[in-house]
């Protein structure tokens, strides 16, 4: 297997190689510094492991480019960013799998021969809050991250503060919380819920 790593830190992507050293006809290294794409097209590639904060460039855009133009190649996010808003946008756009940096070397190694051999390798789960979530409840728990109190949210939706609370009550539930500030982490979390002062 010929596989290019693009990452920030020679020194984790020196570990991985190690770690594939059974696996890996070749292995070669690619910094946020060069230009991704013609790296990988220059090279016979058939995994690419990508990950999503590369500096001043976002690793889920470069691997839509990438699948763009090599639709067979299996890329897999490697990232310390487990999160569910993450690994919903890279099925999304076709990556192979997902997985955290601290995922240990064993597991890994076993990880990576199974997607090598066909299979997609995401979090378990990641679905399941955001399924689980009407889209009226993802739409007031938004609102309790903005700020808003139970009232203001009832006269945004023209719905009683009742009605509010007892979704809350429903949400806290669901996420296996036990307040509302709770929920909006767990939220933030998994990718249902954007702060506006983190772009």
């Amino acid at each position: 297997m010929n596989i290019v790593m693009v990452d920030d830190h020679e020194l984790f992507a020196k570990s991985i190689e190690f770690i594939l050293s059974g696996l890996a006809k070749t292995f070669t290294y690619c910094s946020h510094e060069e230009e991704i794409i013609q790296f990988v097209k220059q090279r016979p590639c058939d995994l690419v492991f990508m990950d999503i904060h590369l500096k001043d460039k976002n690793g889920l855009e470069i691997g839509a480019e990438l699948l763009k133009e090599l639709p067979d190649l299996k890329l897999v996010f490697l990232s310390g960013y487990d999160l569910a808003e993450y690994h919903n946008q890279a099925i999304g756009l076709g990556a192979k799998g997902f997985l955290n940096k601290n995922t240990a070397p064993d597991e890994f190694i076993d990880k990576i021969s199974r997607i090598k051999e066909g299979e997609t390798i995401f979090p378990k789960n990641e679905h399941e809050y955001t399924d689980q979530l009407t889209d009226r409840e993802k739409e007031i728990l938004q609102a309790a991250a903005s700020g808003l109190t139970q009232q203001e949210i009832a006269d945004t939706l023209f719905i009683s503060r009742r009605t509010v609370n007892n979704h809350l009550q429903a949400i806290n539930e669901k996420l296996s919380v036990n307040s509302t500030i709770s929920a909006i982490v767990r939220g933030i979390e998994l990718g249902l819920v954007t702060l506006a002062n983190n772009r």
